[in-house]
């Protein structure tokens, strides 16, 4: 009878094996390799402002002129009995868990030791939200995030971000209206018509660059830009970097055209807060498919919806592609598998150990 129940026990932790690889929260940024604070657990951790564009909110719901690709700055405060702001870099066993991860790009802890965001040396849950919301159904993004301590088995306050995400003036359009240049001052879902024939169509958006692109039949086109100054980029190469996003939803094979009056810059995509180069020419007289004529600098086929206009003379560094040799398979090498896989088929063999156990004890 004994032997029944161990094997009734052992086939209940194999169940329970299986079901906790599946019940994790997804995790981001983990905490620096040093301790830095032994003392403290994350329980001791709050959060009690956002940071968005160098302002201070009380929450993400007041946060103004919130859009996706954004990222949030959540300070993190020592709450003691007078709370102060928590001035050293995260645990090692600290990590960042997000409930909804759907809507989040990343999250990483940002350690602020140069003072980059004017706040002093401070300790901050970065949170960069999705490039691109317009699969959702929804009209509203929600998630919450917290610092779990895998040392202590505590975790710190929720966060709970809210916010409704901008919606979409629609703009019926036909064949004619194709013949006139389109200004995108907004954020605008273009639909063109079911019956009208495929065209080029050029796109003002709002004076940061043209674009051409061919609408089809029956199809919708989600279009936005916006222009910000990246600090970080201004500092590290000594001159004014203004970031022109362009949301291009469903857009294939677009050109793009900067407008400038002399031959003395260079445009660059802005790619996870980099400088890359990209191939673009100056023309003069440039004449789109609508009639408009412009001087600028081309880019054909545009591969990126991020770029700055910048000096000629500002140097980008160009990271040499490494070659990577491919493994040489053995005779009988084993497939490539997920940790999932692996867990699956630990169970597996787990059941089947299980089994032996339990005939030989029910023989016996």
């Amino acid at each position: 009878m004994k032997k029944v129940l161990s094997v009734l026990l052992a086939a209940a932790m194999v169940m329970g094996m299986s079901v906790a690889s599946m019940a994790a929260d997804k995790s981001f940024g983990a905490g620096d390799a040093a301790t830095n604070h032994t003392e403290l657990t994350a329980a001791d951790l709050t959060f009690q402002v956002v940071i968005h564009e160098g302002k201070v909110y009380g929450s993400t719901e007041e946060v103004a002129n919130l859009e996706a690709g954004d990222s949030l700055y959540f300070p993190v405060v020592w709450e003691l009995a007078t709370p102060v702001n928590f001035n050293y870099k995260a645990d090692k066993d600290w990590k960042i868990k997000i409930d909804n991860a759907e809507y989040v790009d990343s999250a990483v802890f940002f350690f602020d030791e140069k003072n980059t965001l004017g706040n002093g040396t401070l300790l901050y849950v970065k949170v960069t939200l999705e490039k691109d919301f317009d699969h959702y159904e929804e009209d509203e993004v929600k998630f919450y995030f917290y610092i779990y301590d895998g040392a202590n088995k505590v975790e710190s306050d929720r966060v709970k971000v809210a916010y409704d995400f901008k919606a979409y003036t629609e703009v019926e359009l036909t064949e004619d209206d194709l013949d006139w240049v389109i200004t995108v001052d907004e954020a605008t879902k273009y639909i063109y018509g079911e019956d009208e024939k495929s065209a080029y169509a050029t796109v003002d958006f709002n004076g940061l660059a043209y674009g051409e692109f061919k609408m089809y039949a029956d199809e919708e086109y989600i279009l936005d830009s916006s222009i910000k100054f990246n600090k970080v980029l201004s500092k590290e190469y000594d001159t004014d970097v203004e970031v022109r996003s362009f949301r291009l939803g469903d857009v294939n094979n677009i050109d793009l055209v900067f407008p400038s009056a002399k031959d003395n810059k260079q445009i660059v995509a802005v790619v996870d807060g980099e400088l890359v180069p990209v191939e673009a020419t100056y023309v003069e007289d440039h004449k789109f498919a609508s009639g408009k004529v412009t001087d600028g600098y081309l880019v054909e086929d545009a591969e990126y919806t991020a770029y700055a206009v910048i000096d000629a003379d500002v140097e980008i560094e160009v990271e040499a592609e490494t070659e990577v040799e491919a493994p040489v398979e053995a005779d009988k090498a084993n497939p490539e598998t997920g940790a999932a896989d692996f867990v699956g088929a630990a169970v597996a063999m787990a059941v089947v150990s299980v089994a032996a156990a339990g005939a030989l004890a029910l023989k016996k």
